[in-house]
């Protein structure tokens, strides 16, 4: 058979370039990171507002908003908002793990390691710190312990909802700002640029809290690198939730000082702080301490020392080099 002439053999057209619209909304790998995150934060604030317009209308949730405005923490608000808040951030990511086709665990907040063995070593870390810094406080003068506040089943009873309630602290504070968040991030800048951007915005919602100031702002930053550091070597976010619920229990509940600028109603005894704020943290309370900034430069060291990189680590599949 004769061959066909040049001209007749079958030509491939290129397929047309991407239009610029396309282009500023979609990458290889589909939407932008930069798009997705804030879909994200629009579906987040949808919810948490028909929350709101929800539970302002029951006379008892009134008061006890009401109650909190002053500044006491209190354990009928805690439950109320951190369930919700756990609620609201979870069928967030759900939708959005709905739209990426991913389990809604798979951002760094497994089922299976749910309060294993992370979890409790992340519990101690976080007790064993908040002793040593009010331990510190304590002999440089600026804490006094007082007498027991609580006794009997009222002790028990405190001390077992503000455990429950510092737990959901614990997640919902954690996954929402190094689950979803941190995750989607990482696929357009990079890990710890993720990181920086998660941990500012965590330090600058808490200046919201009455009584917070800078410095504590700038120490919850801190923390928030911490906890992401610990997600980067453990895998997931089950170490940092165990380590701030049980911070935050600490700081509150036993040591019964104010924690971000909130004091607490029912805690377990009469303490006081007293002296320098550069020791005491003032009404802030020992997040605004530079004994406490000086013991988590202490503790990311040791976390490094003792859980080592891994040769797998959380970072998405998705590469990072994804423009935002």
């Amino acid at each position: 058979m004769d061959p066909q002439p040049e001209s007749s053999l079958p030509v491939s057209v290129p397929p047309p370039p991407p239009s610029r619209l396309h282009t500023i909304f979609m990458g290889p790998n589909g939407i932008r990171a930069g798009w997705r995150f804030l879909i994200f934060l629009v579906i987040f604030g949808v919810l948490q507002n028909l929350f709101r317009l929800a539970i302002v209308r029951i006379p008892y949730v009134q008061g006890v908003f009401k109650e909190v405005q002053s500044g006491t923490l209190t354990p009928a608000f805690g439950l109320i908002f951190e369930s919700s808040f756990v609620v609201i951030i979870f069928l967030a990511t759900f939708i959005m793990s709905r739209i990426e086709r991913r389990s809604v665990f798979s951002y760094g907040l497994p089922f299976r390691g749910a309060f294993g063995k992370l979890f409790w070593q992340g519990a101690l870390w976080g007790l064993v710190m908040e002793a040593a810094v009010m331990l510190l406080i304590y002999a440089f003068g600026g804490f006094t312990f007082g007498g027991l506040a609580l006794a009997g089943g009222a002790l028990v009873g405190f001390a077992v909802v503000w455990a429950l309630n510092f737990i959901l602290v614990g997640i919902a504070e954690e996954f929402t700002f190094r689950g979803y968040a941190q995750f989607t991030l990482t696929t357009g800048v990079g890990f710890w640029p993720a990181a920086l951007i998660t941990s500012a915005i965590f330090g600058a919602i808490h200046l919201g809290n009455p009584g917070e100031g800078w410095i504590g702002a700038v120490e919850v930053f801190i923390f928030g690198m911490f906890a992401c550091f610990t997600l980067r070597r453990t895998g997931n976010l089950w170490f940092a939730v165990g380590f701030h619920a049980a911070g935050d229990y600490a700081e509150t509940f036993l040591f019964s000082v104010p924690d971000s600028g909130m004091l607490a109603k029912g805690h377990l005894i009469n303490s006081s702080l007293h002296g320098s704020k550069w020791l005491t943290g003032g009404t802030i309370g020992p997040e605004g301490s530079l004994i406490d900034l000086a013991l988590f430069a202490v503790v990311f060291v040791l976390f490094a020392l003792v859980y080592r990189k891994k040769d797998q680590t959380t970072a998405p599949a998705i590469p990072s080099s994804i423009a935002v």
